[in-house]
């Protein structure tokens, strides 16, 4: 069977996550899966996208204040919109992928999901298996947003502990999240012209490096960077951090070429 790479297209980057705008990146999303094609011309390997909520999740569990789960009728009323905000740019982010060539299937997490006190406790992976086991080339796109919670009610599930959960239901090979950033930096680098790009972080200079990962600057209420980070050294799937907003960085890393980004070794 073909190797399994789980790509995670961030909300910063598919969306007006900066803005706060419920608008889609459709020149972004487009060239990304221009370079995935391109990628598989030169090498063959199964695809799972997860596209980030940005702020069709974020802005609106914040707003309506449903992070901590759901209690009363307008906590439910936040939960079903951002549900279907969210499954609104899954879909968006999937037809924008099969008009650039690729059989993208959207897979939207909200229907296969249920957690308990944000953990997930259930996930059906039935329909991707077999799917692959029908045609290979075609690539199941999940997103971060809310799920049933048997404790909550409801609660948020982000992009990237969909990722962590998949690496080893799947039997992942590689792991590349696509942001807009160059990778993990010492300080923030929006901020901080002195921020300096990390190559690798492993458990063993995480804890020296922790101090300096921040989390998003926008609204996120799923960790930003540093759970980001945290998740991947979890996992014993090798990932990395590119910036997905510069052209060819999505395609070589697919490829397996040297690409500017931080290399997470677990």
């Amino acid at each position: 069977m073909k190797d399994l790479v789980l790509l995670k297209i961030g909300g910063s980057i598919c969306t007006e996550k900066s803005t706060g705008k419920f608008r889609v990146k459709t020149k972004v999303v487009g060239r990304i899966a221009a370079e995935i094609m391109e990628a598989r011309k030169r090498k063959e390997f199964r695809l799972l996208v997860v596209n980030g909520a940005g702020p069709f999740g974020h802005a609106n569990v914040a707003e309506y204040d449903i992070n901590d789960g759901l209690r009363t009728d307008r906590d439910f009323e936040g939960f079903i919109k951002t549900v279907s905000d969210c499954g609104h740019l899954n879909s968006e982010v999937s037809r924008i992928m099969r008009k650039n060539g690729l059989l993208a299937h959207p897979y939207p997490t909200s229907s296969v999901m249920i957690q308990s006190k944000k953990r997930i406790v259930f996930f059906c992976t039935d329909v991707i298996k077999r799917l692959w086991d029908s045609n290979d080339r075609i690539v199941p796109v999940m997103n971060g947003t809310m799920v049933p919670d048997t404790e909550l009610k409801g609660s948020v599930v982000g992009g990237d502990e969909v990722i962590e959960h998949l690496a080893g239901r799947l039997l992942a090979r590689k792991i590349i999240f696509a942001t807009d950033v160059d990778g993990i930096f010492t300080r923030d680098p929006r901020k901080y012209k002195s921020a300096k790009l990390i190559d690798v972080v492993t458990k063993g200079n995480f804890e020296q490096l922790k101090k300096g990962i921040t989390g998003s600057s926008a609204v996120d209420v799923t960790g930003g960077m540093l759970g980001k980070v945290e998740r991947l050294l979890s996992l014993d799937v090798p990932a990395m951090i590119i910036n997905g907003n510069v052209p060819g960085r999505v395609r070589d890393a697919l490829l397996g070429k040297a690409v500017k980004g931080s290399n997470i070794k677990p």
